[in-house]
This record gives C-alpha cells, sequence and structure tokens, in this order.
C-alpha cells in the first residue's frame, strides 16, 4: 500500500501524457504494476499518445494564457496541459457521456480526479460544442478526434472562430471519410461497427475541410495527413490483437513497440493517410 502510494506520487509529478490513467478501476486493480507502467511508458493510448506529439508541437509555439480543450473526454489532454503549463488557465468542455473506464461518465471522471489532485488553473464545464458561446475568451483549441461525433460540426468550427481571439490557433485532428487499410479488413472489423454508429458527423478530405475552415475565416497555417502507413500499422495490430483474444498482459506489453510506429507516423508528413491535423488561426 505503501509502495503504491509511493508509485502514485512519481507519476503525478512527472505529469506525462496519460497520468491521470492512475485514478481509473482499470488501472487501480493492477496495484502498483499499473501504476509503475504509466511512470515508464505513459499513456497506452496509441491515438493520445501521437495527438501529444502534435499538441506539444503548438504548445513549444508560444505562451497561451487561455486554453480550451474541446471534448475533453476523462480530461487526459487537460490534466496535462493544467499540470505542464502552470501560467496558463484551461478549460475542459465535454457533453459528459459513459467514459471508457467504467459506470462514472467522461465529466464525473474528470471531477473525481479534479477532487484529488486540485488543479488551480483547470476548470472543467458540461457544454455542447454546438452550444459554445464563448466571445474572444482562448488563446488556443484543441479539439482531437471529436467532431466526426457531432452533428452539424461546421457549426462548432464556427463557434470555435467567435471563441478565439484574434491571432489565437486552432488545433484540430478528424478521421478522413476514406478509411485505408493496410492488413485484412476482419482485423478491424470491431472498429468499423463502432464507427458507424458513433462517427455521425460530417466527414472531410483535406480540401473540403480547408474550404469550410476559410470560409468561415480561418486563416490555415499547416494542414496535414495524419495516420500514414506507420499510424495505420500500429492500429491495425492492436485492434487485430484483441481481435484474436491475445491476454492484456501481450495487449500492454506491444503498445511500446507500437507507439514507436506512431512516433515515426507523427514526425513523417504522410502525403496520404486515415486522418487530417490542422493548425489555423483567427
Amino acid at each position: 500500500m505503501i509502495g503504491s502510494r509511493i508509485v502514485k506520487s512519481w507519476v503525478v509529478r512527472w505529469a506525462r501524457l496519460g497520468f491521470t490513467d492512475i485514478y481509473h478501476q482499470n488501472v487501480q486493480r493492477r496495484g502498483v504494476l499499473g501504476q509503475l507502467y504509466l511512470l515508464v511508458f505513459g499513456t497506452p493510448h496509441l491515438g493520445s499518445f501521437a495527438n501529444g506529439i502534435y499538441l506539444r508541437r503548438v504548445l513549444r509555439q508560444g505562451k497561451f494564457k487561455a486554453i480550451l480543450d474541446a471534448g475533453c473526454g476523462d480530461g487526459t489532454f487537460a490534466f496535462y496541459v493544467a499540470a505542464n503549463r502552470p501560467d496558463s488557465e484551461v478549460l475542459g468542455a465535454d457533453i459528459g457521456e459513459q467514459g471508457l473506464h467504467g459506470v462514472e461518465n467522461t465529466l464525473a471522471i474528470c471531477d473525481r480526479i479534479q477532487s484529488d489532485l486540485s488543479f488551480p488553473n483547470l476548470e472543467f464545464r458540461c457544454l455542447d460544442l454546438r452550444g459554445l458561446d464563448f466571445q474572444e475568451k482562448f488563446d488556443l483549441i484543441y479539439c482531437f478526434d471529436v467532431l466526426e461525433h457531432i452533428p452539424e460540426n461546421r457549426l462548432v468550427l464556427t463557434k470555435f472562430h467567435g471563441a478565439l481571439k484574434r491571432g489565437g490557433k486552432l488545433l484540430l485532428r478528424i478521421p478522413t471519410r476514406v478509411q485505408r487499410r493496410v492488413l485484412p479488413k476482419n482485423f478491424t472489423a470491431e472498429h468499423e461497427k463502432w464507427a458507424v454508429i458513433e462517427h455521425v458527423g460530417q466527414h472531410y478530405e483535406q480540401d473540403s475541410l480547408k474550404k469550410d475552415l476559410m470560409e468561415i475565416g480561418y486563416t490555415i497555417d499547416t494542414c496535414d495527413s495524419t495516420m500514414g502507413f506507420w499510424g495505420r500499422l500500429s492500429f491495425e495490430i492492436f485492434e487485430g490483437a484483441r481481435l484474436f483474444r491475445f491476454p492484456e498482459i501481450i495487449l500492454f506489453a506491444l503498445c511500446p513497440f507500437l507507439k514507436v510506429f506512431r512516433f515515426v507516423d507523427a514526425h513523417s508528413h504522410p502525403k496520404r493517410g486515415d486522418g487530417l491535423l490542422v493548425l489555423c488561426r483567427k
């Protein structure tokens, strides 16, 4: 028990991306081993790992006083930014649906973690992004893999524009309409079924997304593909391991190697991929 508390304090103090997973039930039931895994390897979620690379790249570009995590989920990025940017005010906004880590909804998870960590520069609110009414409040808004879950998501892009200060930046990642595969399709069949139900928002390709953003009034700094060959391969290997019911310990052992693939993908600027990453400004 004492060892668990010590390791937990190390995880929180280091504050790597995904450090708040120590508060989730699926980590807590593994005790010290689960905590040590997070301490050494960080988040086991491949998508979060890649998005963390993109986010850090933008955060290094300057000081952002007010930051909005749009669609914060269980707070993985909001807690990470608040811990590593104590001079920034961070707002996590989410509709509060049931999370992946138990019966709690996402905002209940955020509130429970925040009640223990008590970051003074972090706040969470239950908000539908289609109803954002902030005016020129934020220096940075980031939104990862959220818009595909929202009908009329062009409206959300318009709301983001109104919420940004002049010169403020929007970092956006969204899957493309066309999803290419490297391995046999049955490896990702379960994910495809889930996506048909969950991905109810408008899907974009690069030209259509850039067109909508410019019509709204954004200036586009970069618009790149993500999830090229190496990104897709890492995702499909992991989904295949789940399909063939590999033991959980094997899945977690695979993650560090698959994260190497994602690291390569995030730094290779693929010409084509299954996702779009846009950095634009007001």
